[in-house]
């Protein structure tokens, strides 16, 4: 699925601390390098590519990562497969990416269990399906009628849109049997980004949304649904700071893991490079209480943060009583050289030398704007967005 990477975005900039109990787990196969939709079945993740990918489902394996089964649907086209979801007795394929917006052949496969199981091949059930309120099909570069993400709510399923132009998200419910529908919509949010999937944990009634904003920063956000309409409760955001990611599956397994998936990503200015990988999310790991200085007084905030020793990953802010702009790199690797980018891809200032320092000063005047901060490891590129203000 193409980025949109617009220029005129303005981002939350805030600093995101490491979540506790998210990990990396890897690099997942080259042959789902387009991982798109995911689930976790049959005691693996499932997941397939996207647009003009073949009509195959990938069982991985979460700790190898690698593939231990494929399942070809016969009978179905991948046109832009984004999205798998489950019930009981049913896996749902969703082939509804439609970048533009000009699909009038929006379509959502349904596989009996029993049939995926017995067999390395599977036929499919069609749902189609259009939206309510889409009257205009012209194809205008960006469209608010792509979706990549669904669940399933009781007897419906529920679609959420990812919209290119607004970055918010509609909720639109249709029956979750074969036939034609008309997708009736049922709550939005607006202002969260680029949404590419969502899980519906059953048990405890927490949807789970993740995606990217136009920056591909990843963002994962928590919903309780126990109101007829979608998005109606209040919500929680999930820290999942990966750098840059083209953030694409999420599922849980039933006992308090979500695992996330990105896609492969490319982009020549900047140079940014983003391994299609897994990672895996435990929100039952409790965080530790912080420790308050007397009876009834919390620790007041430090205004020049530093990083805990063991913590891997990047640091960048302004010390707020000289207006200087610190750096702190906490990572075992060889680090090869820094860059800082405009929201343009210009490079504003960089360091590559034989011995880059792991904590220091940017060394010259940066007006107010936002920025990436870029780090090149011999394997890898890691980046955080800031704020100069």
């Amino acid at each position: 699925m193409r980025i949109a990477l617009a220029l005129c975005m303005i981002f939350a900039t805030s600093t995101a601390i490491a979540q506790e109990g998210f990990v990396e787990l890897g690099e997942l196969p080259d042959d789902v390098f387009e991982t798109s939709g995911l689930l976790f079945f049959n005691d693996q993740i499932v997941t397939h590519n996207d647009s003009g990918g073949a009509p195959v489902l990938f069982e991985i394996d979460t700790v190898s990562r690698q593939i231990t089964r494929t399942v070809t649907i016969t009978n179905a086209t991948n046109m832009d497969w984004e999205a798998l979801t489950q019930d009981e007795d049913y896996i749902y394929i969703g082939d509804f990416g439609n970048n533009v917006g000009i699909r009038q052949d929006l379509t959502i496969y349904r596989i009996a269990k029993e049939d995926y199981l017995d067999n390395d091949t599977a036929t499919a059930e069609t749902i189609f399906f259009s939206y309510e309120d889409q009257t205009d099909f012209t194809d205008t570069g960006n469209s608010d009628w792509d979706a990549e993400a669904f669940f399933v709510l009781e007897n419906e399923l529920v679609i959420l849109t990812k919209q290119w132009k607004s970055l918010g998200t509609v909720a639109y419910t249709i029956p979750k049997n074969p036939g034609t529908h008309t997708a009736l919509r049922s709550g939005a949010v607006q202002n969260i980004g680029l949404v590419t999937d969502v899980d519906y944990n059953v048990a405890d009634g927490t949807l789970f949304v993740v995606g990217y904003s136009a920056f591909l920063m990843p963002f994962a956000r928590t919903y309780t649904l126990t109101g007829a309409e979608i998005f109606s409760e209040t919500f929680g955001t999930i820290p999942i700071d990966i750098g840059l990611a083209q953030v694409e599956g999420v599922a849980n397994d039933g006992v308090g893991n979500y695992f996330i998936t990105s896609e492969f990503f490319s982009r020549q200015s900047p140079n940014i490079v983003s391994l299609s990988r897994l990672f895996k999310l435990n929100l039952n790991e409790e965080e530790e209480e912080p420790e308050l200085e007397g009876p009834g007084q919390e620790e007041e905030p430090n205004p020049n943060p530093e990083p805990e020793e063991n913590e891997e990953g990047l640091l960048i802010f302004n010390e707020l009583s000289t207006g200087t702009i610190r750096y702190s790199i906490t990572s075992e690797s060889p680090i090869n050289g820094t860059r800082i980018y405009d929201v343009n891809g210009k490079t504003i200032w960089e360091q590559f030398t034989t011995d880059v320092e792991k904590e220091g000063i940017v060394s010259q005047h940066i007006p107010t704007s936002i920025y990436y901060f870029v780090v090149y490891f011999d394997n890898s590129i890691r980046s955080k967005a800031f704020a100069v203000y």
